[in-house]
């Protein structure tokens, strides 16, 4: 089986994310079932200001689109988004055939199935806002506990590759008050304090379990793949109606989208 692990950081092209692509080449074939290649890729332009602006979204995520085409073309089994702003969720659905994984979607509900209820591990007040309207998307509301999110740069997250105090102290301020608010479970609100944290094996924060979303997703699609194999896929109506490949190919053809 082979998995494409789409992250929404510039992997391969800006060298202050060499230690983030590294840790997650490693951890996640680690983490994969013998037999399974997982290939991490990201793409080629990022602005540290995506998770705070809606109309960087435009021009941000269609990359991850085009990249998610490219992946089914080039014969992957499987898609997995490891940005937990979950970029182009819905799109992603109409225009790829296999299997796809949002990180934070798929954390979500695994800890709807392993928690009572469940919050946000979240950097940052602009990012946490987008992923709230998220769990509303989603249809969890009744099952999350709304928590305060700890501030760190996008540099100190980066730099949590070597010291995980970094991130980990400011963060415990937010496992105080999820404590006093009855919170059973985290799910980590960002694909690079994921990467830390899988790292460091650090699985808990101040006594509450933290749920590894990059973890959950590659075995989440491999479950998706098998279950394709005995012929249980995804609904083709609805929001996932799919895009005929041929309106696939002519709008493609109309933005300049190869």
């Amino acid at each position: 089986m082979k998995i494409w692990y789409q992250s929404g950081a510039s992997l391969g092209i800006d060298p202050a994310w060499d230690e983030y692509e590294q840790t997650l080449k490693t951890y996640l074939n680690q983490v994969a079932r013998p037999g399974t290649q997982v290939d991490v890729h990201g793409v080629e332009l990022f602005s540290h200001s995506d998770d705070k602006y809606r109309f960087e979204e435009f021009f941000h995520d269609g990359q991850i689109v085009q990249n998610a085409i490219r992946a089914e073309r080039e014969g992957y089994d499987a898609f997995c988004v490891g940005c937990a702003r979950d970029p182009a969720g819905i799109s992603l659905r109409e225009v790829v055939d296999i299997p796809v994984s949002n990180l934070l979607e798929t954390s979500m509900h695994m800890a709807c199935l392993l928690s009572p209820n469940f919050s946000l591990l979240a950097h940052g007040q602009p990012l946490l806002r987008r992923q709230i309207e998220l769990v509303k998307r989603y249809g969890l509301s009744e099952r999350f506990i709304e928590c305060n999110s700890f501030e760190v740069t996008l540099d100190e997250l980066q730099g949590g590759f070597s010291d995980p105090k970094v991130i980990m102290d400011p963060a415990m301020g937010v496992a105080e008050e999820a404590k006093r608010k009855g919170v059973c479970m985290f799910v980590n609100a960002c694909g690079c304090l994921n990467a830390v944290m899988g790292k460091y094996c650090l699985r808990e924060l101040g006594g509450i379990p933290v749920l590894d979303g990059a973890a959950l997703s590659i075995k989440m699609v491999e479950m998706l793949v098998d279950l394709k194999a005995i012929g249980v896929g995804r609904s083709k109506l609805g929001a996932f109606t799919p895009v005929p490949k041929d309106i696939l190919a002519s709008v493609m053809k109309l933005y300049g989208v190869v």
